[in-house]
Order: structure tokens, then sequence, then C-alpha cells
């Protein structure tokens, strides 16, 4: 047997009804949780209606979670859960995950390094992790809870199902992630179920009320700024470095090739905070399903990218999700300068209500004026060692990158 997956003829739905979790419960006000391995097998109008109803995150989308779904089923495993009323009407629906992660990639920068040397401390390079959440939903999370039902129950009713479900894969931990500071009132029932909260990186968040485009933004800024900015932007006068927003398919599959890719890659591992380095499958799947919504700003030279970024935009929000930039070229034009410029420009033309610009690059963000909302993981370790473990070093799991405020670069009134 794998590790990491169920044994062989044991389903989730199967799990499920062993642990008394799919049978109705006796009682006003019980809720029931139906268990779902595939994203086809979804009871479409559930989730559907669910996500609607509550202004769900654009990586719960069903053509999300079928994409993720393709392109990571080698490396990862997928449960789907809708949880049901006393009236059968859907009152939760949530992504899980169950995955191998290295510690050392975000862990606190003073315990991984004696992680990475000590050899009896190898097995945390491997930790086995099941997550109430997608790969690649930057910032958000991959659960929704109806404002009508009761949060303690339906939270008690999967926290339940994981932990029964972590023990049965051999998963060290359970995490629920990722949570704004709205979202906490709802999550609080887990901190009853020995669950740590732990802070992560920021979201930035740029503000969409500056016109139509980045000129707008530009003309908003105090001189000294703005003329830092044309510094950057004139670099790629004559360079022949062209930008250049791509939304069709068709298009975005021919130009962004492994080699493209390869460029993502190295600016993961070079940057200032460790994130999964999700596959080449993983954005072609996307594109292919998501209808319109991914879309792909690159800046080119001879039919070559030279520095690209991944954005998505659903009816309220449009994310700046992840980027490459050739580090050979980098320094000589400002391409990730000039390529965060781009997006901010594509990003206010969207006219949407937020724009999130991501998790990293904190110091240069916060020099754009970008503000930051805080951001929030539960954690639990599975076992006696395990959650022992996770309530002590809950604080050394996620490198601290304090948030600085926006820089004063804007023009004052009058």
């Amino acid at each position: 047997m794998r590790r990491g997956l169920l044994p062989a003829g044991r389903d989730a739905d199967r799990l499920a009804v062993e642990a008394g979790f799919s049978s109705p419960r006796p009682g006003a006000g019980a809720y029931t949780i139906r268990v779902f391995e595939a994203a086809a097998d979804i009871e479409r109008t559930a989730w559907d209606g669910l996500c609607a109803s509550c202004a769900a995150p654009v990586f719960m989308d069903l053509r999300f979670v079928a994409a993720v779904e393709a392109a990571m089923k080698s490396t990862c495993r997928f449960w789907f859960v809708i949880v049901y009323d006393d009236e059968c009407r859907p009152a939760a629906c949530a992504g899980l995950t169950a995955m191998k992660v290295d510690f050392t990639d975000f862990g606190d920068r003073r315990v991984t390094w004696i992680v990475k040397y000590a050899p009896f401390l190898a097995r945390f390079r491997n930790m086995r992790m099941l997550f109430c959440s997608l790969p690649g939903s930057p910032g958000d999370r991959s659960l929704v809870i109806a404002p009508a039902a009761d949060s303690g129950k339906v939270l008690a009713l999967l926290h339940e199902f994981m932990l029964r479900l972590a023990t049965e894969i051999g998963a060290d931990a359970v995490i629920f992630k990722e949570f704004a500071p709205t979202d906490l009132d709802a999550m609080k029932p887990l901190l009853g179920f020995g669950y740590q909260l732990v802070e992560i990186p920021a979201m930035h968040l740029l503000d969409p009320t500056f016109g139509g485009t980045f000129a707008d933004y530009c003309a908003a800024l105090r001189t000294r700024y703005r003329q830092q900015v044309n510094k950057s932007v004139r670099k790629l006068k004559n360079s022949g470095i062209v930008s250049t927003v791509l939304t069709e398919p068709d298009a975005i599959l021919r130009k962004y090739t492994r080699e493209t890719h390869a460029l993502y890659e190295e600016m993961t591992r070079k940057s200032d905070l460790r994130i999964e380095v999700l596959p080449y499958e993983y954005y072609c799947e996307l594109v292919r399903r998501m209808d319109g919504r991914m879309e792909l700003i690159s800046l080119a030279r001879e039919d070559r990218i030279v520095a690209f970024g991944w954005c998505c935009c659903d009816d309220t929000t449009y994310h700046l999700m992840y980027a490459g930039v050739d580090y050979g070229l980098n320094k000589e034009f400002d391409l990730y300068f000039n390529l965060m410029y781009a997006g901010f420009d594509r990003a206010l033309r969207k006219g949407v209500a937020r724009i999130h610009v991501g998790q990293t690059a904190t110091v240069f963000k916060a020099r754009m004026g970008c503000s930051h909302e805080q951001r929030y993981v539960y954690t639990k370790g599975v076992g006696f060692f395990m959650t022992n473990l996770f309530r002590l070093g809950s604080s050394l799991l996620v490198t601290k990158k304090p948030s600085s405020p926006p820089a004063d670069i804007f023009k004052r009134p009058g």
C-alpha cells in the first residue's frame, strides 16, 4: 500500500459512513456530510448555489477545482465535501487536499536550519499534511459556510471527518487555510477543538479607486515617487521589450512554454517567502477550463517572454497570482517593476472592488502604496507526539514576514 492513500477498497464515502457522519443524526439542527473523491462527482447544483449565495472566492469555482485536480492528481489526493442541514439544504462546502510538504520551505529560518542539518529530524522535510484548502489558491480559503448555518456544528463535523481521514492516510497534521480577519469569528470554534491560530504573511492590496489606468495611479503620486516609476518605465524604451495582456486560451497556450515556466520556478526559489511550486500542467489546465478568467501579462522580446504574471479575475476581485522573470535581464530593464506596473494597469482597468497583489515582496509593495490584510491558518497535529509538537511550536511553522504600512507616496489633498 502506498503511504498517504486510503487502503484499497476504502473510499471516502465509506469512511464517512463508518465514522457516522453521512447518516442523518436525530434531532432538529442536525448536520450531515457527503464526501466526493472526484470533482466530476460533486453535486453541482448544491456547490454552485452555495458559492453564489455566499460570494465565494473564485478558487471555489468548480472549474478551478477540476483544473487543480486534473493537474495535480499525481502528487496530491483530493476530497470534496458538502455539509447539509436537517432539511437537506447545503450549509457548507470545502475542498480537502492531502500532500507532502517540506517544512524547510516555509518554517522559521532558525528552526529549518537545524532540521536541514540534523539527520534525526529529516522526516520534517517530508511531512504529510491534510489541508482544508486547494493548491494554488493564494490568500483565500477553500471553505464556504452559509451565513444561516451553525458554524460551530459545521466545523465540528468537518473536524471529526478530517481527523479520522488524517489518521487513515497517516497525515501528521490537519490545517485549515487561509483566512482573513473577517473570517475569524466564524472559524473560532476550531480553537475549542485544539487548533492553533497561526499568523502567516499578509495579502497586499492596491486601492482600486485611482481611476481607470496606471497613468491615473502615477498622476496621484508625489513627484519624487513618480520620477522613480518613470525611471523604470524608460528602461523599456528602445529595448524591444513589449508588454502584452493575453486573454484568449489558445494564444496563452501557444506562448506559455515549459521554458517560460522555468522562469516562474526560478523566481519561486528566490522568493522571500518559499511557497508551493506548481507544475506547468497546473497553469495549462486553468487556462483550458476557466473560460477566459485567466490572463497572462507578459513582457516579451523577439517573441520570447522575459517576464510574465498570471492573473485571475472574478466579478469583484482581480488576483495578481504568480510570476516569472528572466534574472539575467531583470536588473538592466527593471523587469519585475515593469511587470508589476503592467499588472496594476490591467487590474485598474477591470474596475473591480478589490485588487490582490500577493503575499511576497512586502517592502516593494508597501513602497508602491499597497496596504495589507492579515492572513491566518489553523493547525492541529495528529497523534500524541504531533499534537503536542504543533501545540507548542505553531509559532515556528511559518517564517515571520512583518508587513510594512503603505509608504507615504501619494499627493495630499489640496
